[in-house]
């Protein structure tokens, strides 16, 4: 069970780096991340970096979007969130785009000293890529820049050092009705 958790970080992580590329500049000073109560990948800016938006119907469920950023000192990280495009989901309305979430644990450390010694901007290009929730004992959330999953090479291996612990699909946006439902 352990190594299909692995294989499928490992998987998770070549997701992540698809489309990316490293650019560097001078960055402006980086912004500390609002803590949340809880990491949601149906986050407007989340599914805005995936290139998607919630549907109408499911906009009650939907948090209120967050301020991205390093976590603050004091934060500390026991799981990381990853959102991801998904699958595409059927129900009696039709076919769904959807949001893979995939909750890793583990080794920490080397993601977090990753993001916050982060000296160069990534240029993730027109690829879209995962986006990044780190996730206290209780629960309480921060979310990495955006760009920060085109961080490179080391980034991947943090996240392949993690373990899986829960996939989940989350329908999004409505993509095809079933023919004579109402959406």
């Amino acid at each position: 069970m352990r190594a299909a958790g692995r294989v499928a970080a490992g998987a998770t992580a070549v997701l992540l780096l698809a489309g990316c590329s490293a650019a560097t500049s001078d960055a402006p000073a980086a912004t500390t991340a609002e803590v949340r109560t809880e990491a949601s990948c149906l986050d407007p800016d989340v599914l805005a970096a995936l290139g998607l938006e919630l549907d109408e119907s499911l906009r009650t469920r939907a948090p209120a979007p967050v301020t991205r950023g390093l976590p603050p000192e004091e934060f500390v990280a026991e799981t990381a969130l990853v959102c991801d495009r998904g699958e595409t989901l059927r129900d009696s309305a039709g076919r769904w785009r959807a949001v893979t979430a995939t909750l890793l644990e583990g080794d920490l450390d080397p993601l977090v000293d990753l993001v916050a010694g982060t000296t160069t901007v990534a240029a993730c290009g027109t690829g879209v890529v995962a986006q990044v929730w780190l996730v206290d004992a209780m629960g309480a959330a921060v979310l990495l820049p955006r760009d920060a999953a085109c961080a490179g090479d080391e980034l991947a291996v943090a996240l392949a050092d993690l373990g899986v612990v829960d996939r989940t699909e989350h329908p999004v946006a409505l993509a095809q009705p079933v023919a004579g439902a109402s959406s």
